[in-house]
């Protein structure tokens, strides 16, 4: 495991140390995926459930309907809840998903700073390149970590 040493600072006044930012095991990493994977179908059933509400018609048989009636359309969506949750969620709230808060990872910039909108808005896009995820099985950091400017760290 790699060990990224930065200039922050870990919260001592009289002596001060540099803190150390692990990265992210591959592990901690696919299972973030899947939890988010989650958080974005708890995401996109929101809000399926609220154009239902709002129709007022029933959410099986919209949901079915819809699915059925615009395939490319439903599939596009999803991709669409699926960004706009990464968006929301690493700008908003600092770095983490669902799936950040339960493996205790954060997305930080190599000075140590959540990444702006800029960043964010980037690695979502990119997390869509075909076979995007299998680079993290080649060298630590993924292309979307790597172009972004980012990094997955062990939070703590």
């Amino acid at each position: 495991m790699t060990v990224i040493t930065s200039q922050l600072l870990d919260g001592h006044l009289i002596f001060p140390r540099p803190k150390r930012l692990i990265p992210a095991s591959i592990w901690k990493r696919l299972l973030n995926v899947i939890l988010d994977y989650i958080g974005t179908i708890i995401f996109f059933s929101t809000i399926i459930f609220l154009i239902g509400f709002l129709t007022e018609t029933s959410i099986k048989e919209n949901f079915i309907h819809n699915q059925k009636a615009y395939p490319i359309a439903f599939q596009l969506l999803g991709i669409f809840a699926m960004y706009v949750y990464y968006v929301v969620c690493e700008y908003y709230l600092s770095g983490k998903t669902f799936g950040k808060y339960m493996t205790r990872t954060i997305v930080i910039t190599p000075t140590g700073q959540p990444p702006n909108l800029k960043q964010v808005l980037m690695r979502s896009t990119l997390r869509f390149i075909p076979l995007e995820g299998i680079i993290l099985l080649l060298k630590p950091q993924s292309l979307h970590d790597e172009w972004s400017g980012t990094l997955v760290i062990e939070e703590g």
